[in-house]
C-alpha cells in the first residue's frame, strides 16, 4: 500500500503549539489604550451563550483545542457552548506524520475525548481544503523534493485527475474510520461529531472566467476544475452517513461547505452560482457555512444579506468561525462598540433561526485568537473577564455600555492658527488644511442656541483645534473649550483666552465665528488623546459639544498624504486606457511615490510611482511598476503581482466602504480585476475601466474611475498600493498614503487628492506631502482583505493561509485604522442598523 495511506498510530509532531504560544505572547505587545472600564459589569448569565440560542434550535459553538484549555477556560466553554469547532486538529495535515503515515494525531484525539465526556458536540473542520493539505498530497510522486517553501504551491509535477480521486476517497473514508473506530460509529451517543465542513474555501475572491469563479487552488488544477468539490461530498456522505454511521442512525453528520468573505456581494454570488450548480448536479450537501471573521468596520447588515440571499436554496446555514476585530490600538471605544455589533449579530441570528444549524465564534478569549494583532476580536479577554461583545451576543441590549466618540488627527507641521479657512486663500492656489478634510459634527443644544464642527490636526508640541460655531446670538463672552485630559483651554468670542500656552484667533462668520486654537499638547504618533470641544452661548448657556461624556478619543494619526490632479488641457485629448504611459497628456500629471512599506517580511521588491488627472467627472490613474520578477501564479488576487487604488469619492474618510468607496485590484498582466467590499461587483465594474500590461522591467496599469460629481476644488479620498509577489506568494506591499495595512477595510488613513482647474494652481510639486515619511516600514501591517475581506480573513490562530500574507507569518494588522469616522475622522460610536 502506498505510504500515503498507512494507517497507524503513531503520533505526529504538532505543528500548532509552538505558534499558539507564539500568538500568545505577541498579543501581550498589543497597545490597550484605556481603563478597562469597557469591561462587562458580568451580570449573572446562568444559562450561558447556549442558554440565549440552543431553545432557538441552534448550537452555540466555540473553536478550541485542548492544548489551549486550562481548568478556567474548561470551565467557561462549558458553561457557555454545547458544540466546538476542532481548530486544527482536525484539517487535512494533522492526519499525518512526516512519513506520510495516516493516523489520528493525539491532538485530535484529546479534543474528541475532551468533547465526548462532556456531552460536547463536534463541528468538524475539514476534509478537503486547499490550505493546511501538504504540497505532496497534491504531487505525482509524492516524494519528489520540492523546493518551492510556500504552500500550496509546489515545484513538483502534479498528480492527475485519477490519483487524486482515489487521494481524496481514501483521506476521507481513513478520517471516518479512524474516528469511528475510536468513539463509536457516528450517531451513536459515544461519537460527537455531528457536523464536518466538507469542502472549505473553494470561491475565488475575484471573478476569473478560466476558473469560472473558482480558487485556482491545487485541488481545481489537479481535478482540472470544480469536480473535487462533488467527489468531497459524495464521498463524506458514504463513509459519514452510511459506511462508519450507527445502524439505528439516519444521516447523523450534516455536510456543510463553507467559505469566508460571503458577506461582500461579489464572491457571494460566485459562492451562490456554485451551490446552484451542485443542487443541478444532485451533490449531497446539507449546509452553507458562513465564516464572517469580520471588522467594526464591516456593516453589520452585509451578514444580515448574506444568510438572506442563502435562505432560498433551502438548505440549513451556518455561521462558522465569528469574530469581530476591533482594529489597534484597543480603545473603550472600540470595545464598546465591539459590543454593540455583536448584540447586531445576535439579532440577525434571531431573524434566521429557523434556518441556522449552529453559531460559532472562533475563538474562546483574545489571547488565543489568530486575529489578535487585529484587535481583540472575541466575547472573553485574555482572563476570560466578559466584554461588552459578550453582552451583546448574549442579547443583552440593557446592560451594553453606551457608545464613546472616536476620531483621527492627522499631522501636519505646517498648520497653525494663521493657516488659511475654509473657504478663502492665503496665496494663489493654496487649500485650507480645514478643507481636505471633512468637518465633525457636534451634537446641537437641546434648544438650538448654539451647534457647530471642529477638526483637528497635530504637531510636535500641540494641538492645532478649528471649529466653525452657529451661534446668531453674539456675544463676547461666548466661548469654545477644548478639553485634553483634566487640562481646558478656552477661546471667546472676542479672541480672550484661558489656559496655560494656548493661542487662537478667532473671525466672525454669516451664522457665528470660527476659532482656530493652538493647544499645547507633547504627543507621539498612535497615541490615544482623550479630548472634547465644547462651544457654550452665553446668553441661554447651552451647549454643544463633540462628546456627550467628559471626553472622546483622538488618536493622533500619521502625517496626511496629499496631491492633487490636473484637469486635462482643453485642446487634448483624455488619455486611452491601453497601459501606454507614452500618451502625451500624462506629461501634464503630477507623480507621487508608492513608497510607505506597509507589510514586510521581508521587504517587497517592486518599486511604483502613480500619476493623476481628470476630466468630464473621471479620474485617470496611470501606475508604472519596476518589477523584474512578474509572479501570476497564486490563486488569491492580492497575492499575485498587482495594484490597488482606492477610491473615496467625496473624501468622507468613513470607517466603513460604502457604494461610493471603492478598492480596485488589477493584476499585472491586466487579465484579472478585483473588488474590495461596497457595491455589488456588478456595479463597481460599471465604474471602472483598466488596462494592464507586462513591459520591460515590470508592469504598467492604467485606470478611469468614475467620480460622479467632481468639480475643480473638490476632494476625493485616495491610495495607490502595489502587492509584490515571487514564488507563488505575496512577499509585501507598498503605498502611498495609508501606513496601517488596512484600507480594505476603511478609507480613514487613505491621502487626500484636490481636483485642480489648472497646473498653475499646484501647490505641492511633484503631489506628495513633504511631512509624508518615504519608504517606512510598519512592521506587522498586512493588507488584506479580501477584497479584498480578504484578510482575508479565515481560520485560524495559526492559518498562515487566511491572511493574505508576506511570507508565512503575517497573520494580522499591526496598526489598523481607527474604525468607524462617519462623515469625516470622526463619529458617534453606536449600534449598527
Amino acid at each position: 500500500m502506498d505510504t500515503l495511506f498507512n494507517t497507524t498510530d503513531e503520533r505526529g509532531a504538532s505543528k500548532r503549539r509552538g505558534i499558539v504560544a507564539a500568538l500568545a505572547a505577541a498579543a501581550m505587545l498589543v497597545p490597550l489604550a484605556f481603563a478597562p472600564s469597557a469591561m462587562a459589569a458580568d451580570p449573572d448569565y446562568p444559562g450561558g451563550i447556549k442558554g440565549e440560542y440552543n431553545p432557538l434550535g441552534i448550537n452555540a459553538g466555540v473553536a478550541i483545542e485542548t492544548y489551549t484549555l486550562n481548568q478556567d477556560k474548561e470551565k467557561a466553554l462549558v458553561e457557555n457552548f454545547n458544540q466546538i469547532t476542532p481548530e486544527n486538529s482536525l484539517k487535512p495535515e494533522g492526519w499525518y506524520d512526516d512519513q506520510h503515515n495516516f493516523r489520528m494525531s493525539d491532538d485530535a484525539r484529546s479534543l474528541l475525548t475532551f468533547a465526548s465526556e462532556n456531552g460536547i458536540k463536534v463541528y468538524g473542520h475539514v476534509l478537503v481544503w486547499h490550505s493546511q493539505t501538504p504540497d505532496w498530497f497534491f504531487q505525482a510522486d509524492e516524494w519528489c523534493h520540492d523546493t518551492n517553501d510556500n504552500p500550496g504551491v509546489t515545484s513538483c509535477p502534479l498528480a492527475d485527475k485519477p490519483t487524486m480521486q482515489e487521494r481524496q476517497r481514501r483521506h476521507i473514508e481513513n478520517v471516518a474510520k479512524a474516528i469511528s473506530d475510536k468513539f463509536g460509529k457516528f450517531g451513536s451517543p459515544t461519537n460527537p461529531v455531528v457536523a464536518f465542513d466538507v469542502v472549505n474555501e473553494t470561491v475565488n475572491d475575484g471573478d476569473d472566467p478560466d476558473t469560472n469563479g473558482m480558487r485556482n487552488s491545487l485541488w481545481y488544477q489537479t481535478y482540472g476544475g470544480e469536480e473535487y468539490i462533488y467527489d468531497a461530498f459524495r464521498n463524506a456522505n458514504t463513509y459519514l452517513n452510511d459506511v462508519y454511521a450507527a445502524d439505528d442512525a439516519e444521516h447523523p453528520v450534516t455536510l456543510f461547505i463553507n467559505d469566508y468573505g460571503t458577506e461582500q456581494a461579489g464572491k457571494r454570488s460566485r459562492y451562490k452560482a456554485l451551490l446552484e450548480r451542485m443542487i443541478q448536479q444532485g451533490v449531497p450537501f446539507d449546509g452553507i457555512g458562513h465564516q464572517f471573521h469580520v471588522s467594526l468596520t464591516t456593516a453589520s447588515s452585509n451578514l444580515d444579506d448574506a444568510l438572506t440571499d442563502m435562505s432560498s436554496l433551502g438548505k440549513k446555514q451556518a455561521i462558522t468561525e465569528l469574530d469581530v476585530a476591533t482594529g489597534t490600538p484597543v480603545t473603550e471605544a472600540k470595545l464598546i462598540e465591539q459590543g454593540r455589533y455583536y448584540y447586531d449579530v445576535n439579532q440577525i441570528i434571531h431573524r434566521h433561526a429557523d434556518q441556522l444549524f449552529s453559531v460559532s465564534v472562533w475563538g474562546l478569549s483574545d489571547d488565543q485568537s489568530w486575529r489578535n494583532k487585529e484587535g481583540a476580536p472575541l466575547l472573553f479577554d485574555d482572563n476570560l473577564e466578559k466584554k461588552p461583545a459578550y453582552i451583546g451576543y448574549i442579547g443583552d441590549s440593557a446592560n451594553l455600555p453606551e457608545p464613546l466618540k472616536s476620531m483621527n488627527a492627522f499631522k501636519d507641521d505646517a498648520v497653525g492658527i494663521d493657516s488659511a479657512l475654509p473657504g478663502t486663500v492665503a496665496e494663489s492656489g493654496a487649500s485650507s488644511p480645514w478643507e481636505r478634510l471633512s468637518l465633525v459634527e457636534m451634537t446641537p443644544s437641546a434648544n438650538g442656541a448654539v451647534s457647530g464642527s471642529f477638526n483637528v490636526y497635530w504637531k510636535d508640541g500641540s494641538l492645532v483645534v478649528y471649529a466653525d460655531v452657529a451661534d446668531a446670538s453674539a456675544a463676547d463672552d461666548d466661548t469654545v473649550t477644548v478639553r485634553v485630559g483634566d487640562a481646558e483651554y478656552t477661546i471667546g468670542r472676542n479672541g480672550v483666552t484661558g489656559g496655560e500656552g494656548v493661542q487662537a484667533n478667532v473671525v466672525s462668520s454669516d451664522a457665528g465665528y470660527e476659532v482656530v486654537a493652538d493647544i499645547p499638547y507633547t504627543g507621539a504618533e498612535k497615541d490615544i488623546v482623550e479630548m472634547n470641544v465644547i462651544a457654550t452661548d452665553s446668553a441661554t448657556t447651552e451647549t454643544s459639544a463633540w462628546s456627550t461624556n467628559d471626553t472622546g478619543a483622538v488618536t493622533l494619526a500619521e502625517p496626511l498624504s496629499y496631491t492633487e490632479a490636473v484637469k486635462v488641457p482643453a485642446d487634448a485629448q483624455a488619455p486611452v486606457v491601453d497601459a501606454d504611459p507614452s500618451d502625451s497628456v500624462w506629461a501634464e500629471a503630477n507623480e507621487v511615490p508608492v513608497d510607505k512599506v506597509t507589510a514586510a517580511t521581508p521587504s517587497p521588491e517592486a518599486t511604483a510611482t502613480a500619476k493623476t488627472l481628470w476630466s468630464d467627472g473621471k479620474l485617470y490613474v496611470l501606475m508604472e511598476v519596476t518589477d523584474a520578477d512578474i509572479d501570476l501564479t497564486n490563486s488569491n488576487p492580492w497575492e499575485k503581482d498587482s495594484v490597488e487604488v482606492y477610491i473615496d469619492r467625496g473624501n468622507t474618510k468613513s470607517g466603513q466602504y460604502t457604494n461610493d468607496i471603492q478598492q480596485i485590484r488589477v493584476s499585472a498582466d491586466g487579465a484579472e480585476l478585483s473588488f474590495g467590499s461596497g457595491a455589488s461587483e456588478d456595479v463597481q465594474k460599471s465604474m471602472v475601466q483598466t488596462a494592464g500590461k507586462i513591459v520591460d522591467g515590470g508592469y504598467v496599469v492604467e485606470m478611469a474611475i468614475n467620480l460622479g460629481t467632481a468639480e475643480a476644488g473638490t476632494f476625493e479620498g485616495v491610495d495607490f498600493q502595489i502587492n509584490d509577489a515571487k514564488n507563488g506568494a505575496r512577499i509585501g506591499i507598498r503605498n502611498w498614503a495609508d501606513p496601517t495595512g488596512a484600507g480594505y477595510q476603511t478609507a480613514s488613513h487613505w491621502g487626500v487628492l484636490r481636483l485642480l482647474a489648472d497646473p498653475s494652481e499646484t501647490e505641492t510639486p511633484g503631489g506628495e506631502d513633504p511631512e509624508t515619511p518615504g519608504d517606512e516600514e510598519t512592521p506587522g501591517g498586512d493588507a488584506e482583505k479580501p477584497g479584498d475581506e480578504k484578510p482575508r480573513p479565515s481560520d485560524d490562530a495559526d492559518n498562515d493561509d487566511k491572511m493574505p500574507q508576506t511570507g508565512s507569518a503575517v497573520i494580522g494588522v499591526a496598526v489598523v485604522a481607527l474604525l468607524l469616522v462617519a462623515a469625516g475622522c470622526g463619529l458617534v460610536i453606536a449600534r449598527r442598523r
